[in-house]
């Protein structure tokens, strides 16, 4: 029985839009535990909001930061706002446990005071810190400074009682580092399949109104590469007639209006803003491909794209680029792989799909056959072990 234990998860994000924390807080409040969420807010957001055994809380910070000073800023007071509130509630709430999620990894030290009480801590990589801060900041003036960020990165793994993370690449990466295998394992990204069920939401035909159909949704960020896509889509042949429909909002919007005007297409790409999780396996199923065209830099090889694995829970033939983790986990029989930053070759690809319908749908079917293997269940218990092992000790 779970009844009556209490976990704490602390994430740099906003909640309930991070689809890692609303999967693992339901599968905790499944499996009896009470939940407080500890995150950002956005304007309009109230601070707190109590949904039964599922608390959110919200910090007064949001994602505003500009630059290298800017982000070190806004992780630092949300980072000293979360312990402050940690020992506020842990004073009545008792935890029983303290997950933290990533980045920046500095952030499971909000908990070391409960940590030091007895309080098991699990920190939750989402992605590389060291990576992350590679990509976002090339000024050479900021290298000398890429050491102590992989000094802070190994100084959080090493005050956490057990690490979890994402997939595979990023495990062995953290191992390199001086993680212990034994105190890492993998819960990964999956699609949630009481939501991407193609079962309640079937797909169209491909192509059956005669126009190409495509489909992006994630927070519009530079390293997405949906910039590149759009100027990739207006290379298309005349003769196929496409829409692109992009659900999810972000700070590169602006860069993205700006390629909808350079190339065109204001008449054929429609930026829908967010919409709510619920709505987005219907919108997934009315297309007839879905695009990922990150971008090939060092920081995304350690990346694996929840949307793509929502697109292949969905059989929706995919294009995606072609990066190290997206090949450990599915082959080319399941997606089209393209070079990243090549919106040429990613039009040449979307072209060989529309000329190959019957090919391109088997290809969206043999997706979710390669994608049933993460499926959610297996990686919620997973995870669920590894709460129940931490809070029993």
């Amino acid at each position: 029985m779970t009844d009556g234990r209490r976990v704490a998860i602390v994430v740099h994000a906003i909640v309930p839009g991070d689809p890692r924390v609303r999967r693992q807080s339901d599968a905790l409040l499944d499996a009896g535990y009470e939940v407080d969420i500890i995150a950002l807010r956005q304007p309009g957001e109230a601070a707190r909001q109590d949904d039964g055994a599922r608390r959110v809380i919200r910090l007064p910070v949001d994602r505003a930061f500009v630059g290298f000073a800017g982000h070190m800023a806004e992780y630092v007071a949300f980072t000293a706002m979360a312990a402050w509130t940690l020992a506020r509630e842990h004073r009545t709430r008792r935890y029983d446990l303290v997950q933290v999620a990533t980045v920046p990894d500095f952030l499971d030290f909000a908990a070391l005071p409960e940590k030091l009480g007895g309080v098991p801590l699990l920190l939750d990589l989402h992605e590389d810190m060291p990576e992350f801060f590679r990509d976002r900041f090339a000024h050479p003036l900021l290298r000398p400074l890429l050491p102590l960020v992989t000094i802070a990165t190994r100084a959080s793994a090493a005050i956490a009682d057990e690490l979890i993370t994402v997939h595979e690449p990023l495990r062995q990466l953290s191992i390199a580092r001086g993680v212990a295998p034994d105190r890492i394992s993998v819960v990964m990204n999956s699609a949630d399949g009481r939501l991407f069920d193609p079962s309640r939401h079937p797909r169209r035909a491909f192509m059956r109104d005669g126009c190409l159909r495509l489909v992006h949704h994630s927070n519009l960020q530079r390293i997405y590469g949906l910039d590149v896509a759009i100027d990739g889509l207006a290379r298309l042949r005349e003769s196929i007639d496409w829409q692109l429909d992009v659900y999810g909002d972000g700070p590169y919007r602006s860069q993205i209006e700006a390629a909808i005007d350079r190339t065109g297409t204001r008449n054929r790409v429609t930026l829908h803003g967010r919409v709510p999780m619920d709505d987005l396996p219907r919108l997934i199923a009315d297309a007839d491909i879905g695009l990922v065209p990150s971008l090939p830099e060092p920081y995304l090889q350690y990346s694996l794209s929840t949307k793509l694995l929502e697109y292949a829970a969905m059989g929706v033939p995919t294009v995606a680029t072609d990066l190290a983790t997206f090949r450990h986990h599915f082959t080319d029989a399941a997606l089209r792989f393209v070079p990243g930053s090549d919106p040429y070759a990613l039009a040449r690809a979307i072209e060989s799909l529309v000329d190959n319908p019957k090919g391109t749908t088997a290809m969206g079917l043999e997706a979710r056959r390669q994608a049933a293997a993460y499926d959610w269940e297996a990686q919620k218990a997973h995870y669920l072990a590894v709460v129940g092992r931490l809070v029993t000790r």
